[in-house]
């Protein structure tokens, strides 16, 4: 299944390095493979990439503050099209490319556009009132809504509770777990 994704920064080896430290189980697994001289604990089928779904939203606007007057800005914010959360994308984005990915590996969107355009809207206001302290948004427009899948690296250490996934985007590291639909997708995957 072809999908847009961004060109990824990270590749197995760099993955599993960023959470050696992070799982006591894969660091011992390493550092006895590397004291021992027995190849590395990691297989290829311990590290995967999965797809998960986001939304940006390339906004134009025009604010007025008390003091500084009228301002133009564009920004650009991020909507998860899974748990429909808004936030202000402030990591630079890679480019993108089309990727022919194995459908079990993507994971469906669950906001509509619509859906993700009115999370966005609501989300815009406070935002920049907050950020910016204006006192009125004259004009505002969103210019793109693009779907993106951002790779997340999903290092399997045996268990649910001791896989751990990486964002290829942000480099965040958390655990499987504490991912919702990861972790859907790891018992899915897991099981069959």
């Amino acid at each position: 299944m072809e999908i847009t994704s961004f060109e990824p920064t990270l590749d197995r080896e760099s993955a599993v390095e960023r959470t050696r430290n992070l799982s006591l189980r894969r660091y011992t697994r390493q550092w006895l493979a590397e004291r021992l001289g027995f190849e590395s604990p990691t297989r290829a089928d311990d590290v995967y990439v999965v797809y998960y779904p986001d939304y940006l939203a390339y906004t134009s606007l025009t604010i007025r503050r008390a003091i500084r007057g009228r301002s133009e800005m564009r920004i650009l914010a991020g909507i998860d099209a899974v748990t429909e959360s808004v936030g202000h994308v402030d990591v630079d984005i890679p480019d993108r490319q089309i990727v022919v990915a194995d459908p079990e590996r993507i994971i469906p969107p669950e906001v509509s556009e619509e859906d993700a355009e009115g999370a966005w809207r609501e989300w815009l206001f406070g935002y920049v009132s907050r950020e910016y302290r204006a006192i009125e948004i004259p004009e505002y427009s969103l210019d793109e809504l693009e779907l993106v899948y951002t790779p997340y690296w999903i290092i399997d250490n045996g268990s649910l509770e001791a896989s751990l996934a990486i964002s290829d985007l942000t480099r965040r590291t958390a655990r499987v777990e504490e991912i919702r639909v990861l972790e859907e997708f790891y018992r899915a995957t897991a099981e069959e």
